[in-house]
């Protein structure tokens, strides 16, 4: 069943209905227990039938279920190089994580190789005890992994893309940039890098950057940091997300493996593809990328 939230967005009381590939996956449904709408998002009627919340990823304004939809989907018809080549061309991708999970695997259980790097990275969250660094889409191939940051927005609108909502930077995360360096021999941001600025600005990028340059060195791979955004929204101010990506960029040594498409550009690489039906249509009838008459 389709109901609208108190805002107007279309949201699917069973999230399943919203996933047009591998519904009943334990990664899929981890995330959708685990974010729900907070009270007050509905009426009375469907909070008494939904006490617990009904799960953000039945929204069809989810990021989340957008990922999932595109890249389990192109996972199972062995065309994740229609994204990894935007990379890593010529990578042969196979394993997608989702939040740190390998889809294939489908447990609840984040890889153990993530989570370790991830309590010395951010050790408040050790044992689940706060939030850590969640991750989109990773996709891993036997030279390279990509770490994916996903946004969606709706048209016309300015969003906090990257940046973090409140002010500071946490010192752990230095520390942890310090090691990963250290151990690299070689510095991953440039002498401009203001670690309390642009660390708080580009909060996302940062952190997945960072994790990314971590893993690497770890499974003795490449990594490369991509970035998703809907063409037809803008950063805060009105600033482009090329140029504010472009801005981040100028911060690192190494900006070639930092990369920015759209979902419309992936959309022109797989509208014509064969094996991918259910996903184009899914797509073709978004209500925030407009992809009809493309």
């Amino acid at each position: 069943m389709k109901i609208q939230s108190k805002s107007g967005v279309p949201v699917y009381t069973d999230y399943e209905e919203n996933t047009v590939v591998d519904p009943d996956n334990r990664v899929l449904a981890w995330k959708a227990s685990k974010d729900r709408f907070p009270p007050g998002q509905f009426g009375p009627e469907i909070e008494k039938a939904f006490p617990e919340g009904l799960p953000r990823i039945g929204s069809r304004h989810s990021e989340d279920a957008l990922s999932w939809n595109l890249f389990r989907s192109l996972q199972l018809a062995g065309k994740l190089s229609l994204v990894g080549d935007f990379a890593a061309p010529g990578e042969d991708f196979e394993a997608v994580y989702f939040w740190g999970r390998d889809a294939h695997q489908g447990s609840e259980q984040i890889d153990p190789e993530i989570q370790e790097l991830l309590n010395e990275m951010e050790p408040w969250g050790k044992n689940g005890t706060q939030q850590q660094t969640e991750t989109d889409v990773m996709l891993g191939g036997k030279r390279h992994i990509i770490m994916i940051e996903s946004k969606l927005g709706e048209a016309g609108k300015t969003i906090k893309a990257w940046c973090r909502s409140s002010q500071g930077m946490r010192p752990e995360y230095r520390a942890f940039l310090e090691r990963v360096e250290e151990e690299r021999s070689e510095p991953l941001f440039s002498p401009s890098f203001d670690y309390e600025k642009d660390g708080n600005r580009f909060y996302q990028l940062f952190r997945n950057y960072l994790l990314g340059a971590a893993l690497s060195w770890k499974w003795k791979a490449d990594f490369s940091l991509l970035a998703i955004v809907n063409s037809l929204n803008s950063n805060l101010g009105g600033r482009s997300h090329q140029d504010e990506f472009q801005s981040f960029g100028s911060l690192l040594v190494r900006s070639s493996n930092a990369l920015l498409t759209t979902w419309q550009q992936i959309w022109e690489r797989l509208r014509s593809e064969s094996g991918l039906h259910n996903l184009q249509m899914w797509l073709l009838n978004h209500p925030l990328l407009q992809l009809e008459g493309r």
